[in-house]
């Protein structure tokens, strides 16, 4: 999803993706990094937050919107916050979460997907 976004803005706004990148600190070898591991991983890809952040603010986004949490580009106040902010277990679980490796959370998120899709709407 984040690979997607972020390689559609860039292209909507005229921008090199190696260069929006690297205003976030990564080196060339990034692009190519992210492509690879969502083609071995269901889509995922390994950014960290802060870097994911300065990449949203140089696309005039939300990490929200690159992470898929909203569709809206400018959403500056998703309604994903309010809901973390109004629910002890999306918290708790944001809790858990601290200290875990991106590969541990690349993991998470997989497991999660699966248990969302097995839900019965």
């Amino acid at each position: 999803m984040i690979l997607e976004r972020y390689m559609n803005l860039c292209k909507e706004q005229g921008k090199y993706p190696t260069v929006v990148a690297a205003s976030a600190g990564y080196d060339k070898s990034a692009l190519t990094n992210w492509k690879k591991q969502a083609s071995e991983n269901d889509g995922v890809c390994s950014i960290s937050s802060s870097r994911l952040r300065l990449i949203a603010e140089n696309l005039g986004t939300t990490s929200d919107y690159l992470l898929g949490l909203t569709d809206n580009q400018n959403d500056k106040h998703p309604q994903s916050v309010q809901e973390l902010v109004n629910n002890p277990y999306k918290l708790l679980l944001l809790d858990e979460m601290d200290g875990m490796s991106d590969k541990s959370l690349e993991q998470l998120i997989r497991i999660m997907r699966t248990i969302k899709g097995m839900q019965d709407d």
